[in-house]
Formats: C-alpha cells, structure tokens, sequence
C-alpha cells in the first residue's frame, strides 16, 4: 500500500495521481494542491496508454481493501440502542409550571367553544387569560405547581438513595 492511499476503491488515474504526489513532494520545490492537480492532469493525458500502467496496481488495492469498506449492518442498530438507553436514563420529566397547569384545565373548554382556531391561536388566547386572572386564582395554580416540585424531589432522593 503506498503512502497517502485511501482504503477505498481507486482507479489507475488516482493510483498514478498518488504516485505523482508522491514524486512532487520529494522535489526541490513546494507545490501547492492546485498546481499538482494541473501538472498531474496534463501528464496523464500526454502518456501514452502502453505507459499508463496503474490499472493493475488499482486492481490489486481494489482486491486487498473490498471486503474493509463494507460496515456491519448490525453496527447502526446497536449504537441506535446504546443511544436510546443513554437518553432514557438522562431524561427526566420535569414537573408542569402554574402556566401549564392552568391551560391544561381550560385548552379543552376552549378548543370546543372554537374548533376552527389553530394551536397558536388557542395558546395565545389562554396566555390572554392567564394574565387577566386574579391573583389569587393564579395562586391555586402556582401552589400545585409547587406541590408537584416537591413529590418530584422526594421521589428523586427516595431513588438515588
């Protein structure tokens, strides 16, 4: 294998464009990546096809490097699982704010009084009335929010303990 060659199908032209890399690196002169390519490409078209002899040199990586490329088909599904399995055990449910507790009480009330409106709509109507409530009715919904918190503390400790 020579170096700088990729462990994937090649043909003769980048065999010979490999090599002539290869060559241009060990000259006097730095060439830079567009150069080479211009010098590379009019030598290959000046050779004559008894010169160009990389075809068989392309067949022999192509032969020792075919069965490399190929992935296992199970290797996605299990990293799939592994992925999941992190995911499900860093997640966790967060306990529903005031805000929330109070439209899951009213969205249905007022998705029946207008069936026509869109999602958007119907949440921006309830952010209308959440704000328009009294405090006090707020505060009914903020001390659940806050009992919902605390059940979800203990039940934390209760499972890490």
């Amino acid at each position: 294998k020579g170096k700088g060659h990729p462990q994937k199908k090649l043909t003769s032209y980048l065999v010979f464009y490999f090599s002539f890399k290869e060559n241009a690196k060990a000259g006097p002169q730095p060439v830079n990546g567009k150069e080479l390519s211009k010098k590379c490409s009019e030598k290959w078209k000046a050779m004559s096809s008894e010169e160009k002899k990389y075809e068989d040199v392309a067949k022999q990586h192509n032969a020792k490097y075919a069965t490399k490329g190929t992935s296992d088909p199970l290797r996605g599904v299990r990293r799939q699982e592994r992925k999941r399995q992190r995911n499900s055990l860093t997640t966790k449910k967060q306990p529903l704010p005031a805000f929330f507790l109070f439209t899951a009480k009213h969205r249905p009330e007022l998705r029946k009084l207008n069936p026509h409106w869109t999602a958007v709509e119907t949440v921006k109507k309830l952010g209308k009335m959440w704000h328009s409530q009294p405090e006090k009715d707020k505060a009914m919904y903020k001390q659940q929010a806050a009992l919902l918190r605390r059940k979800n503390r203990n039940q934390e400790k209760f499972l890490s303990s």
